[in-house]
């Protein structure tokens, strides 16, 4: 069971209890994305941050799937041994809110980690981002 840690003015972060200690990196990419105005909760788990403005199911799983009607939200897989970041998942039902969550997880990393899209469904957000983002890789 994740700890819920309420944040003022932010997001709520679940942690859970595996992914403890949170390494640096993938705290400050949590707390950036939780300072953003549009997200509501960030999930941390081994491996993985989700940030969303809505939740699905349950277990209140953050809504990332692409195409999704009404939901802001991304889902990273987080490499700390390899030093890599990858955008599994992304989804903006509100323009401008997608770069929104590339700028807060590219400010969080340091200069040396890579940055992947290994799958771009997009129609042209992640050309548009590596125009903008040279270190994003699009593979």
């Amino acid at each position: 069971m994740p700890d819920r840690q309420p944040t003022e003015g932010r997001a709520e972060m679940a942690i859970s209890h595996r992914a403890r200690p949170v390494h640096p990196v993938a705290m400050r990419i949590a707390e950036g994305l939780a300072g953003l105005d549009a997200i509501r909760i960030v999930k941390v788990t081994p491996g993985l941050i989700q940030a969303s403005s809505e939740t699905t199911g349950v277990r209140r799983q953050p809504a990332t799937k692409p195409g999704h009607p009404t939901a802001v939200g991304v889902s990273l897989i987080v490499d700390e041994g390899r030093e890599e970041v990858q955008f599994y998942e992304i989804t903006s039902a509100v323009k401008g809110h997608g770069s929104r969550m590339v700028e807060a997880v590219l400010g969080a990393l340091p200069k040396q980690w890579g940055v992947f899209v290994l799958m771009d469904w997009s129609d042209g957000f992640w050309t548009a981002m590596r125009r903008r983002h040279r270190r994003i890789v699009l593979l």
